[in-house]
């Protein structure tokens, strides 16, 4: 049964935490055992020590000087309910290695990173973290902090997502979306269209800076752009028919990247034979002011009916 103190804070993504012990091996124990924390967004990342005020310190209790790792390591028993992280990128230890003498801490941060990956909505995680000697001084120990992580359930919002990567000290940053107009015709209604692999069609981006920049993807109505319509076109009743294969894409310093777009449009009379515009805002996330660059698609659609299949005999 886990026991301890619960201890609640609002910061940032609203994180709670939960410590039922300290942990203690021969002569380094920590406060910091087991920890619970809550409503970690996708595509963020959290210092413990900032949301918390949660470092991780390591106290030398022996007689002797201790060489001290820590380090993310693989689970060691796993809670039940928990999937182990996927990688050990997901907690990095910001400090690794001290020389502490005895009745002396090591304190370091530790930085959760989350994946921006949907399919992680609404999970739980377990990491451990590995604190242990190295030095053949003193009697080899070592002890583990467990660190259980729960998804939220919904993704983060615009104004969360743009917290991780905004910097102040940045203006006016450079870059390119080739093309920016693209035009398909005949699109079958009422079925997913890869646009890459059916179509050809993919966009590429260039970061000429020397920092690498993470870019918004998003289907957006066309009004919101103030992008003209072509003659003989409509704006597409719903942006979201187009999507986006990766909702941020990061683009490495003077470096290119590409990216590609699905089509799916509901079969319905009113859909057959259109001419219509949809419209891909890119906006470069590292920006308090963001700058985007808008890629212009025109769909024709078909004027028939999906075929139906073949009834079996």
């Amino acid at each position: 049964m886990r026991t301890g103190i619960l201890m609640g804070v609002m910061v940032a993504a609203a994180l709670s935490a939960a410590f039922p012990r300290a942990a203690r091996a021969g002569g380094l124990r920590t406060p910091l055992g087991e920890v619970v924390i809550r409503n970690l967004k996708i595509g963020q990342k959290y210092s413990l020590f900032k949301l918390l005020n949660l470092p991780l310190r390591v106290v030398n209790t022996g007689d002797e000087e201790v060489d001290l790792k820590i380090e993310t390591s693989r689970v060691s028993v796993l809670n039940a309910g928990y999937t182990e992280i996927p990688s050990p990128d997901w907690v990095r230890v910001e400090r690794g290695t001290f020389t502490i003498a005895p009745n002396r801490e090591a304190v370091t941060d530790l930085i959760i990173t989350i994946p921006n990956d949907p399919s992680l909505l609404g999970r739980r995680f377990q990491a451990d973290i590995w604190s242990h000697s190295t030095n053949m001084r003193a009697l080899l120990v070592g002890l583990r902090s467990h660190l259980l992580l729960h998804i939220d359930s919904t993704p983060p919002t615009e104004e969360e997502l743009k917290k991780k990567f905004v910097d102040e000290t940045l203006a006016n940053l450079d870059f390119t979306v080739l093309p920016v107009n693209a035009a398909v015709s005949d699109i079958m209604l009422g079925r997913t269209v890869d646009l890459r692999k059916e179509r050809k069609v993919s966009i590429k981006l260039v970061n000429p800076n020397d920092r690498a920049l993470n870019f918004r993807v998003r289907s957006i109505p066309v009004w919101e752009s103030m992008v003209s319509l072509p003659e003989g076109f409509e704006a597409a009743a719903n942006p979201q028919w187009l999507k986006p294969n990766k909702d941020v894409i990061k683009v490495d310093g003077n470096s290119i990247a590409d990216t590609s777009l699905s089509l799916e449009i509901p079969d319905q009379p009113a859909n057959r034979g259109k001419n219509l515009l949809f419209i891909v805002s890119f906006e470069v996330l590292e920006q308090k002011i963001p700058t985007r660059v808008y890629y212009r698609l025109l769909v024709q659609t078909a004027n028939v009916v999906k075929a139906e299949p073949a009834a079996k005999p």
